[in-house]
């Protein structure tokens, strides 16, 4: 029953802890899966053809999103990779144009992920990719050679998303634990 009281105590401190770290942070950096349905090889990033298979992920910043959820090009942190390619919110046509990047979430609850994304991006290597993902999209990923004309598509779609806390709230955790250490050490 001792070592019962112990747990719920440690439990219930961890917990508050980085509850009130979360609560501390509105925002957070949320990692989200990217499947596709691959029907040809994308010879550019090492993708092989098949269906529902990972081919990368998108990387944001909820924090940096106005009150709707949707991100913008001028305070968004935007990371994607798909296969061997890693592009930013740089390579993107919304900031080449400097028009707003077409992408959103629930502000009500960011760990659900994106709802919607619809962005072109070109590479260094003259790759252009559109990905169109969100329940009233047409859910496609295309890259374009843009020097030899090659295309190749295929379906996409979001998957598991990835809470990724952020610096400040693993601090407040860790001092939380750190206290349960010391009250451990001094109860001794």
């Amino acid at each position: 029953m001792k070592y019962l009281k112990k747990v719920l105590l440690a439990t219930g401190l961890v917990a508050s802890t980085l509850g009130m770290s979360m609560s501390a942070n509105a925002g957070a950096i949320i990692q989200q899966d990217i499947y596709g349905d691959v029907e040809i090889d994308f010879d550019f990033f090492g993708i092989t053809a098949g269906f529902d298979q990972l081919i990368g992920s998108i990387t944001y910043n909820t924090d940096l999103a106005d009150d709707f959820g949707f991100l913008d090009t001028d305070s968004t942190s935007l990371d994607i990779t798909i296969g061997g390619v890693s592009l930013t919110l740089a390579d993107s046509d919304s900031a080449f144009f400097g028009d707003p990047i077409v992408a959103g979430f629930d502000p009500l609850d960011i760990t659900t992920g994106l709802d919607f994304f619809n962005e072109g991006f070109l590479t260094p290597d003259d790759l252009s990719i559109f990905l169109d993902v969100g329940p009233l999209s047409s859910g496609t990923l295309i890259v374009e050679d843009l020097f030899l004309g090659d295309v190749s598509f295929g379906g996409a779609r979001f998957g598991d998303v990835t809470y990724v806390p952020e610096p400040s709230a693993l601090v407040l955790m860790l001092a939380g634990l750190g206290l349960l250490v010391r009250r451990k050490v001094a109860a001794k």
